[in-house]
C-alpha cells in the first residue's frame, strides 16, 4: 500500500492577521489542531495575541477581533510568537505534515514576526525554517493542481462549500479555518489519490513546483487582463523571505 501524507498524523494550522501583506501585518489570533492518522482531533492549541498596534477595522470587520478585545485578553506578542514557533518546531522535528490552506502566507508571516521579535537567531526558527524539514501540505495549492480550470472563487469558503466541508459563519476564526483546511485536504486527496496519495515530503516538494508554475500563470493573467506589466506574483513556497 502507497504512503500517505497523513498516515503519521498532521497537525492543522492557521493565522488571523491585521491585514494581508505577509512583511508588515501582525497575527492576532492562531489555532494549531493535532490529528491522528485516521483524521481524529486529539489535541489543540490556540493563541490570542496583543499585536502592539492598532487592529486595522478592516482586519476587525473579517475576524472580529478588535484592539480592545486583543489588548484585553491576548498574549504579549513577543510571548505569542515564541510559543507558536515551538510547537511547529517540535511538529518539523517530528516530520509531522503541517496542514494549511494558503498555507504559505501564514508561514511568511510568521517569519517575519519572528525577525520583528528578534526571534530568528533561535533553535525552532532554524527547525522549522533553516533545517529543510518542513512538510507543508496546502489546499490552496493541491486545488489549483488537481482543477486548473475552476468555475467561481477559490478560497476557503467558497472550496468548503463546493466539497461539503462546515465552515458557515465560523469563516476567519482560525480554529475553524484550521479544522476546514484539514477536512479539504483530506477530501482532495481522496478525489485525486495520483496526485496526492503520496508521502508528506514527497508532496511538500511537488507542491513547489506546482506553485512557481501556478504564479507564473496567474502573473501573465494579471498583466493581460489589468494591462500592467508590472505585476509581480512570487513564486516562493511555503515560504517568501
Amino acid at each position: 500500500m502507497a504512503q500517505t501524507w497523513f498516515e503519521n498524523g498532521y497537525v492543522a494550522f492557521d493565522t488571523e492577521t491585521t491585514g494581508v501583506q505577509e512583511k508588515v501585518d501582525r497575527i492576532i489570533s492562531a489555532s494549531l489542531l493535532y490529528y491522528s492518522a485516521d483524521h481524529v482531533l486529539v489535541k489543540r492549541r490556540t493563541w490570542l495575541i496583543d499585536p502592539g498596534i492598532e487592529v486595522p477595522a478592516a482586519a476587525t470587520a473579517v475576524n472580529g477581533l478588535s484592539t480592545a478585545y486583543v489588548r484585553d485578553m491576548g498574549m504579549v506578542a513577543r510571548d505569542g510568537i515564541a510559543e507558536i514557533l515551538a510547537a511547529l518546531a517540535q511538529c518539523v522535528r517530528h516530520r509531522m505534515p503541517i496542514v494549511a490552506f494558503n498555507g504559505s502566507f501564514d508561514m511568511t508571516v510568521l517569519l517575519h514576526e519572528s525577525r520583528r521579535h528578534c526571534l530568528a537567531l533561535g533553535d525552532d526558527f532554524a527547525d522549522i525554517y533553516g533545517g529543510g524539514n518542513m512538510r507543508l501540505i496546502d489546499g490552496l495549492t493541491m486545488h489549483r493542481k488537481a482543477h486548473l480550470k475552476w468555475r467561481g472563487r477559490r478560497n476557503l469558503g467558497a472550496l468548503c462549500q463546493a466539497y461539503g466541508v462546515e465552515l458557515g459563519a465560523a469563516a476567519h476564526n482560525a480554529t475553524a479555518d484550521a479544522r476546514a483546511a484539514a477536512e479539504l485536504c483530506v477530501k482532495l486527496t481522496a478525489e485525486s489519490p495520483e496526485l496526492f496519495e503520496v508521502d508528506a515530503l514527497s508532496l511538500h516538494m511537488a507542491q513547489q513546483g506546482w506553485y512557481a508554475a501556478q504564479m507564473e500563470d496567474l502573473q501573465a493573467y494579471l498583466r493581460v487582463s489589468r494591462g500592467d506589466v508590472s505585476i509581480q506574483c512570487p513564486p516562493g513556497w511555503p515560504v517568501r523571505y
